[in-house]
């Protein structure tokens, strides 16, 4: 039995109460209440988070997860984003400690305002700036509705304060000294502070509702203090701003790590379900709708990528928090992963909801919730199909390599090889990656050339890790029946050959010959 399953009942609603009954929102933040959090995750502590520790990897694959995946993005922006942040400065401001400790007690909410309404994957953009004062305060504005901070929660709930790391341009004397962070009071729990808007954004889709914001601000008077770090940075403005959301490229592999044990569930679902559905057959025989291969194959399919990925998932976090590997390598393994995860999940989550029938369709059964939960996770801490044209572009141009396959001679080894090696030529052969060849040609293949290394990578883990041969060869032929031309085609004329049955076809057709 694990610790979280005391907290289970914590998340049984009534059946037919409004599935976004305001007291449940309300309640969201306080299901991992400071009393709760040793029975649940051996409550993390400041160590946990900023070594990585397996108690912090733990918390993301833990199933209790995916009960409430609004409750999940609160605990990961809580722990992850904003102590993650902040915790890179305690050892040189006792303020920041105090105010890390009460972040990772629950006593204050964390967030993190990073990206705005206009500014997204290209956050090094963004536009709130950060003004230095003559008497060396700054001043924090939103220059124009596009800036606001697009997304973190932000609006007061349970009497506690918000405190955010809050991202934008210094400017000091009129000149940009760079994306920078700062430490802001949002609200007191109850109200929001002085020149602070939030305004809660619609509710998305059919995962479970966070208080998404808009939240801007109107010539704030920060203090000298709210500047993390120093004034004056060296080396080049977007490398300095990479290492400062270095949290987000955690959150990549860590958010996407949920989906482990929401893959376990959801086949466990279609499984009980497929075996208690019963049909009645044209010979009076009664059966479970499982009999039937197409209630088995999705179901077993489901069942083979949740071992396989979870093998994946231990071997990237092995190579994410390894010291000896460089912080490109680590960030695309991470890619590798998310890019696996994330559309198998996909895929897996619509299907299983699908042989369930209109009873799949309703959230209270969770398969078409954790769909559209991962559809979000797809999105957040860095869009899968950007992240995967960065590394597939800079692997082709061989900027760095990511770990070698264990067996080189397996499918999805050659698969990886012959892929790398098709576009490699086009890049290097054909204008550059500033091409418009490159554009029409390879962009549109990236995202399947990071996942056949992800495929590979998660073959090596699941071998590695003695996953039962049945799984591995079941998430094989899932791999393969997805890009079967490349498998097949350039052997179709060699295995024609060798059937040996030229000298008994006379037929005309196949000649350019005229007839008579």
């Amino acid at each position: 039995m694990r610790p979280s399953e005391s907290l289970c009942p914590s998340f049984r609603h009534d059946l037919f109460r409004n599935y976004v009954d305001p007291k449940i929102e309300r309640a969201r933040m306080g299901i991992f209440a400071p009393k709760q959090l040793p029975v649940y995750m051996v409550r993390l502590t400041l160590d946990d988070i900023m070594s990585l520790s397996p108690k912090f990897w733990d918390m993301h694959t833990d199933p209790i997860i995916c009960l409430d995946g609004a409750a999940t993005t609160l605990l990961t922006i809580q722990y992850n984003l904003a102590a993650g942040t902040l915790g890179a400065f305690v050892s040189e401001r006792d303020d920041i400690l105090a105010l890390v400790k009460d972040i990772i007690d629950f006593r204050t909410i964390g967030q993190f305002c990073l990206t705005e309404l206009e500014h997204g994957l290209d956050a090094f953009n963004l536009e709130t700036t950060a003004v230095l004062l003559d008497d060396g305060r700054f001043e924090l504005h939103t220059p124009h509705p596009g800036a606001a901070k697009f997304m973190p929660p932000t609006t007061p709930v349970l009497g506690r304060p918000c405190f955010a790391v809050v991202f934008a341009q210094l400017l000091a004397k009129g000149i940009c000294q760079g994306i920078r962070p700062f430490v802001v009071c949002l609200n007191d729990g109850f109200k929001m502070c002085p020149g602070i808007s939030a305004r809660i954004l619609p509710q998305r889709g059919n995962s479970a509702p966070v208080n998404h914001c808009l939240t801007t601000f109107d010539r704030v008077i920060l203090p000298s203090s709210a500047l993390l770090g120093d004034m004056i940075i060296s080396g080049p403005p977007r490398l300095h701003f990479l290492s400062s959301i270095w949290r987000v490229a955690v959150g990549t592999l860590a958010l996407t790590s949920i989906a482990i044990p929401g893959l376990a569930i959801a086949s466990h679902i279609a499984l009980q379900y497929s075996l208690r559905r019963l049909v009645r057959g044209n010979d009076g025989d009664i059966i479970p709708i499982f009999n039937f291969r197409t209630q088995q194959t999705p179901i077993l399919t489901t069942i083979a990528q949740a071992f396989v990925l979870r093998a994946f998932h231990q071997q990237a976090v092995r190579h994410f928090v390894d010291d000896g590997l460089s912080p490109f390598v680590q960030h695309g393994i991470a890619t590798c992963f998310k890019a696996v995860v994330v559309r198998d999940t996909l895929g897996s989550h619509s299907t299983l909801s699908e042989r369930c029938g209109a009873q799949g369709l309703f959230g209270y059964n969770r398969l078409i919730v954790h769909h559209d939960e991962m559809r979000g996770v797809a999105i957040a801490e860095g869009d899968v199909l950007v992240l995967s044209i960065r590394l597939a572009t800079e692997l082709l141009l061989e900027k760095y390599s990511l770990p070698p396959p264990e067996n080189f001679s397996s499918l999805l080894a050659l698969h990886e090889d012959g892929l790398l090696t098709k576009y490699k030529s086009v890049t290097t052969n054909d204008g550059g990656h500033r091409s418009a060849k490159f554009g029409s040609h390879v962009m549109p293949h990236c995202e399947r050339i990071v996942r056949a290394i992800g495929y590979r990578m998660a073959y090596d883990a699941a071998v590695s890790a003695k996953v039962p041969q049945g799984l591995i060869d079941l998430f094989v032929c899932n791999v393969v029946k997805a890009d079967l031309g490349w498998m097949s085609l350039p052997h179709v004329e060699k295995w024609v050959a060798e059937m040996e049955v030229e000298p008994y076809v006379a037929s005309p057709i196949i000649s350019k010959a005229p007839l008579g």
